[in-house]
């Protein structure tokens, strides 16, 4: 997983859709991430066909039709984009993201609550 580059927009959508539904064919991903056809299918097929190359999705042919499930899991990805994001973004630094998140959004009480118990959580182990 050290060689995964980071994923398009596109990307994620796709891996979202196929999370959340399972095995689908291109069309049904077209369907659900461009109900009004906003993207051609054939551009879902190609990047669909590049995620099995980049080993983030499987194909299986049942009769003419292509299937396609993930093979990495949402939380792989999620931890991907997050250490992507800090060492970019951050110099590397979990407290100057979080910082930056406390001081940058109207977080509600319950969410900094959530936040707290975390951190007492984790000073625990």
């Amino acid at each position: 997983m050290k060689n995964l580059k980071s994923l398009s927009e596109i990307e994620w959508q796709i891996m979202t859709v196929l999370w959340e539904k399972g095995v689908l064919s291109v069309k049904d991903v077209w369907h659900a991430v461009y109900p009004n056809g906003e993207k051609a299918y054939t551009t879902v097929q190609t990047y669909m066909d590049r995620m099995v190359d980049k080993q983030l999705l499987k194909k299986q042919k049942i009769g003419l039709v292509n299937f396609y499930h993930p093979i990495v899991d949402k939380k792989t990805l999620m931890k991907k984009a997050t250490d992507t994001l800090i060492s970019r973004v951050f110099n590397g630094s979990f407290g100057s993201l979080a910082a930056f998140l406390v001081d940058s959004y109207n977080m509600s009480g319950e969410d900094l609550d959530k936040i707290k118990q975390l951190i007492e959580k984790s000073e625990e182990v």
